[in-house]
């Protein structure tokens, strides 16, 4: 396993040199007028009969949601998707699909635990089981043999946890550069570091340097935005912030 993680964090380093040369570039160019998708109004989106369900979201902080959704949304439009069109550029999809697989396999460990918070003993049986098919048989998770075993990846986080033991979600936060949370879950992120053999505050299981930890957290920033067809204000969601 650890020479399977020491491959990626190598390649991952390459890449995140090559990604952010081609990031100062795009971010260094001028956007046409017109490139900032046209923001709606909420009834070019939903229905009378729908507009009520807007009411149920607790948004005391809608001023600060709002311009924080729009910093997103440029953010994404002249820095996250370039990278992220390069990114598929740059790298062959077996490349692109090891990398992948890696991120998901340490993720994994969170999952783990926070299955086991949640006391959901089958699915932590489920988890554990491909996590250690990915790390052994998939050389450090380079590649996936769970889930042809059947072993599907499904996330949990410690957000997910307090929701389990009846914590609700808050009012609605938009954070930056990450997009749309909830108050519970926002500060829960920071608890899912701790389960993170990448991000942890201590070393454990592998020792990450800062340089490795920089360049690992740039490729699976980027590989993350890669595999989300999300688009800002192009979802036709009501909770989009149309002007």
């Amino acid at each position: 396993m650890v020479s399977g993680i020491r491959l990626t964090q190598y390649l991952c380093k390459l890449c995140a040199i090559v990604l952010a040369i081609h990031v100062v570039a795009c971010s260094t160019t001028q956007p046409k007028l017109g490139d900032v998708p046209a923001k709606r109004q909420l009834a070019d989106v939903m229905a009378d009969d729908d507009k009520s369900t807007i009411t149920a979201v607790y948004d005391p902080w809608e001023r600060y949601n709002h311009w924080m959704y729009d910093f997103n949304a440029r953010f994404d439009r002249y820095i996250f998707l370039p990278a992220a069109k390069v990114y598929k550029a740059v790298l062959p999809g077996f490349a692109r699909a090891g990398i992948h697989n890696f991120f998901s396999n340490l993720s994994d460990i969170g999952n783990l635990a926070n299955a086991i918070l949640q006391g959901k003993p089958a699915q932590s049986v489920r988890t554990l089981g491909r996590l250690a098919a990915n790390s052994t048989v998939g050389i450090g998770g380079l590649w996936d043999p769970a889930s042809t075993f059947g072993l599907e990846y499904q996330r949990e986080d410690f957000g997910q946890t307090l929701g389990r033991w009846g914590l609700g979600p808050g009012p609605f936060l938009v954070l930056p550069i990450l997009g749309p949370s909830t108050l519970r879950d926002a500060p829960s992120l920071y608890v899912d570091l701790f389960f993170h053999p990448m991000y942890k505050p201590e070393d454990w299981l592998i020792e990450v340097k800062d340089g490795e930890r920089l360049a690992l957290g740039l490729v699976n920033s980027i590989d993350a935005r890669a595999n989300i067809g999300f688009e800002y204000y192009g979802m036709g969601s009501p909770f989009e912030y149309y002007w």
